[in-house]
């Protein structure tokens, strides 16, 4: 699901770091791995161009014209059909092959992109945009208050009587023709007012990009807004209003004791204020999915609660009426199968931890930005059916290098399989992702590699994958050469 929009930006419905590469790659036996580039998403505008008239009637052909053509000779259709014969069948033999390749391909090692737009220095490659200097705002009061609930059998009317003042619409402007004086609605989306500060917590992708921010409160006023701050990797943005007087400030639940089975409240303004504060409930379907959402892979509470285009950066609520998740509704990819098409996840509604989401919001309310620790490689999952056919260890392929990043900085080469991080068995691809998020910046890691039949011991310097360009080493990927010839 998508933010309902009046025109696309580039990165306004997908703001990628990653996509599976094209079945091309796949049928000719290469491995599928996440990219920086949307392929998909790239691809989606050519289909549709190409679909677009498909339904229309073909012109009629002239009577008399038809009467004049001269009929083709029977060889002719003999040579077709013995040409149309070989064709397939060289195309059964390249393309329909079974692949073989690494086992799991979901997420890649470098999933971030700094929020600059990307500049190029004198010699034409990409520079490295620096993290900007912080800021000197004090951290936000979370000062919010539950709401005061009198029917315990049924809390929802209570609890979204209440809590639907603190619920509010996003809208997003952006000039067309470059003319500042005449924007246009772009983004459509919701949020809620965490502090009586004023400070809103929205999603990023609905407000990226956009040159005008403004709020539509519940009595259908509408004031400016000011961006505090974005993330796109956790896909989390903070907004700030100078008035918040009279309106109800959310108090953040605890997401660590929901449970699978409890129920939850989703309030937004799917499709605009047309139908602003919709309600929707369910309950908790897992509390700690990890999906692939626009081709980054975070961790989020899954409920079946309906939440529809323009409900990103609703309230998903307990029972107490406590904000326990920050709602996403985008284009959501479960996974990928082997050929690396994606397999949708469309109907399940996803919310951010609010911890998660909360204390990203502090980061980028007192220092502007937020620091994500990272190795600057991708890595395919080797997994122990792959590894026997390939006679080398299980762990994680090195597939590309960034360019002066830790990784190749600490001597990371192509095609090194990582076994070890800091004494501990690399198995999944996963864990190896997540074991790289829970260092800061700045934190060594100690890894073992085997590469051509020799194991090696690395010590890294973790770096912030803001700072890191997106220039590869070798300008390529993995071959997947484990040996020399």
């Amino acid at each position: 699901m998508e933010e309902q929009n009046n025109m696309q930006t580039p990165e306004n419905l997908c703001d990628h770091a990653r996509t599976a590469e094209t079945a091309d790659a796949a049928q000719a036996a290469e491995p599928v791995v996440t990219e920086t580039a949307c392929q998909a998403c790239e691809q989606a505008p050519q289909d549709n161009a190409r679909y677009a008239n498909y339904y229309e009637p073909q012109h009629a052909v002239n009577s008399e014209e038809q009467a004049g053509r001269k009929r083709r000779s029977p060889w002719g259709y003999i040579i077709t059909g013995v040409l149309s014969f070989v064709v397939g069948a060289l195309f059964a033999c390249l393309f329909l092959k079974e692949p073989a390749m690494p086992g799991d391909f979901i997420l890649q090692g470098n999933p971030f992109e700094t929020e600059a737009p990307a500049q190029k220095d004198n010699s034409g490659k990409q520079a490295v945009q620096p993290a900007p200097p912080a800021t000197p705002r004090p951290a936000p009061k979370l000062d919010g208050v539950a709401p005061k609930i009198d029917d315990g059998t049924n809390p929802i009317p209570d609890i979204v009587q209440q809590v639907s003042r603190g619920v509010i619409g996003v809208n997003g402007y952006a000039s067309v023709s470059g003319d500042a004086e005449h924007m246009k609605p772009m983004s459509l989306g919701s949020g809620f007012l965490f502090s009586t500060e004023g400070y809103i917590l929205t999603c990023a992708h609905i407000v990226q990009d956009m040159q005008k921010i403004t709020v539509t409160m519940p009595d259908d006023t509408e004031q400016d807004a000011e961006l505090m701050g974005l993330d796109r990797t956790l896909d989390v943005a903070v907004l700030k209003i100078a008035d918040a007087k009279d309106m109800y400030v959310l108090k953040a639940g605890d997401a660590q004791t929901l449970r699978v089975g409890d129920f939850v409240i989703a309030i937004g303004d799917p499709t605009g204020r047309e139908l602003a504060g919709t309600t929707t409930f369910g309950i908790v379907s897992a509390t700690s999915r990890v999906v692939n959402i626009d081709g980054t892979a975070n961790t989020y509470i899954q409920t079946d609660a309906a939440v529809n285009p323009g409900s990103s950066g609703g309230a998903l609520l307990n029972m107490k009426g406590e904000v326990v998740g920050l709602t996403s509704a985008k284009t959501v990819t479960a996974d990928y199968d082997q050929y690396g098409n994606a397999i949708s996840a469309e109907g399940l509604g996803f919310a951010t931890p609010i911890d998660v989401a909360l204390q990203t919001a502090e980061e980028l309310i007192v220092q502007g930005y937020v620091r994500h620790a990272g190795i600057g490689i991708s890595v395919i999952e080797m997994d122990a059916l792959s590894a026997e056919e390939y006679d080398v260890p299980t762990g994680m392929v090195v597939y590309s290098i960034t360019k002066d990043g830790p990784g190749d900085k600490a001597g990371l080469k192509l095609n090194d399989i990582i076994v070890e991080c800091d004494g501990e068995a690399v198995t999944t691809q996963q864990d190896f992702v997540d074991y790289v998020k829970s260092h800061g910046v700045g934190e060594q890691v100690r890894l073992k590699v085997w590469r051509k039949e020799k194991t090696l011991e690395l010590t890294l310097t973790l770096g912030d994958l803001n700072d890191m360009g997106s220039e590869l080493v070798d300008g390529g990927y993995a071959d997947f050469a484990f040996r020399d010839e």
